[in-house]
């Protein structure tokens, strides 16, 4: 993994207010969602990935959509994940909401 990439991680409670952070993270910068999982009963969280720059402004979108939405529970950046870190994101089971993640960037 490059020392440029990042990943940035937001929680929130409720679709509507997840939906709406990963649509604005990914209008915003260059990221790609990496993951999205059901944290406890009724909170998300999603990950997206990209440069550190793209990161960050793409986590300050997302955090402004979930309060317009719904509520933001944390955020954080991590530059320079260890790949055994950023490794865990990549299993089959991110695989499809990475692809209906791409269709609703590409339908933009």
């Amino acid at each position: 993994m490059s020392s440029d990439i990042a990943i940035g991680i937001v929680e929130t409670r409720g679709v509507v207010a997840l939906s709406a952070g990963i649509e604005a993270m990914i209008k915003t910068a260059d990221v790609r969602c990496v993951g999205v999982e059901r944290v406890t009963s009724g909170y998300l969280a999603v990950a997206v990935r990209g440069t550190l720059a793209a990161v960050r402004q793409a986590v300050a979108a997302g955090e402004t959509a979930i309060r317009a939405h719904g509520e933001l529970r944390s955020s954080q950046v991590y530059p320079k994940p260890h790949p055994n870190t950023a490794a865990l994101l990549d299993n089959p089971e991110t695989a499809r909401i990475r692809e209906v993640m791409a269709g609703l960037h590409g339908a933009s």
